[in-house]
């Protein structure tokens, strides 16, 4: 598979002389230098669906599989549509010696199925939009009384309700559920917080797992029911 490159888009004019440096390093082949001047753009505060996915395809450039589903995974949430985003993240994954999937979607995900083609801003803005267009009908029928102002005054109700309930979702999945991505070489799943305890079993780099719990400077892993345990913090991106 042709790992694409995808210019950056909406930034803000401050960083846009940052992004046009980082984007001509990539297309240079100056991969680290270009993954260094997007890690500083992510540093200096910018959250963008592009960087994160232009930062993925320099990280698979350089080898580094971990970085790299790591920073698909972080695009994914932003732009979840995205069909090279999704192409790249399985080719990432196969490339890694695990080859674990991403987790299996919640029942709550099934049911409202829609979420996962929206980002939380997105679905936001689709609540407020609708919001307008409740209380604008809601004051036209107040001042005509109007059957049509009426009817739309009704139904974008219900609308909003249902848009309110699809933000709350959307909200609860993505701080519910947090996928870590195994950064090393190789991370040792210990039975308790400590390296001493037993080793349970081993990942390798690009691995994914579910963050159950956070206790110092350990993460609880799960990958299903009998496999979990825990690993030192700075073993996995989040």
């Amino acid at each position: 598979m042709v790992i694409l490159f995808q210019p950056l888009l909406g930034y803000a004019k401050d960083f846009m002389s940052e992004v046009a440096r980082a984007n001509e390093l990539h297309a240079n082949n100056n991969f680290q230098k270009a993954a260094d001047a997007y890690e500083s753009i992510h540093e200096a505060g910018l959250e963008n669906g592009y960087l994160y996915y232009n930062l993925g395809n320099t990280y698979i450039r350089l080898g580094k599989n971990g970085f790299a589903i790591l920073n698909y995974i972080r695009a994914l949430k932003l732009i979840p549509r995205d069909e090279n985003l999704q192409a790249n993240l399985n080719f990432a994954i196969q490339q890694t010696h695990d080859k674990i999937p991403l987790p299996e979607k919640s029942t709550l995900n099934n049911l409202f199925f829609w979420v996962s083609d929206l980002n939380l801003s997105e679905s936001l803005k689709i609540a407020f939009l609708v919001n307008v267009i409740f209380w604008s009908a809601l004051i036209a029928w107040f001042y005509f009384r109007s059957k049509v102002f009426k009817l739309i005054r009704n139904l974008s109700f219900y609308i909003l309700l249902f848009a309110i309930l699809s933000v709350i979702v959307k909200s609860h999945l993505e701080t519910g559920y947090k996928t870590g991505v195994v950064i090393v070489n190789k991370a040792s799943v210990k039975s308790g917080l400590d390296t001493s305890n037993a080793t349970l079993f081993e990942l390798h780099e690009g691995a994914l797992v579910n963050i159950t719990a956070e206790r110092e400077n350990w993460f609880e892993i799960r990958l299903n029911e009998k496999q979990k345990g825990w690993v030192p913090k700075d073993t996995l991106g989040s």
